[in-house]
């Protein structure tokens, strides 16, 4: 069976205008810009408050409220 191979990086604290791949100029990221040109970039991912229930959600493909961590505290 073929499986896509697959490679996500989640960081913290970190806003996507410092990594070179989505245009920023503070920090040269050249293999992260080369493993974004020939993949898949999301642009329109929002985060939580907190770092579990995004993580959760990313994890999940789905909404964090839809996955029970909506009101996590």
């Amino acid at each position: 069976v073929d499986r896509p191979n697959i490679l996500f990086i989640m960081v913290d604290d970190l806003g996507k205008e410092w990594i070179g791949c989505y245009g920023a100029e503070e920090i040269e990221t050249p293999n992260i810009d080369g493993l974004a040109a020939n993949g898949l970039r999301y642009n329109n991912f929002h985060t939580t408050a907190l770092c579990s229930p995004s993580r959760a959600a990313i994890m999940a493909g789905r909404n964090h409220h839809r996955i029970g961590l909506g009101s996590h505290h």
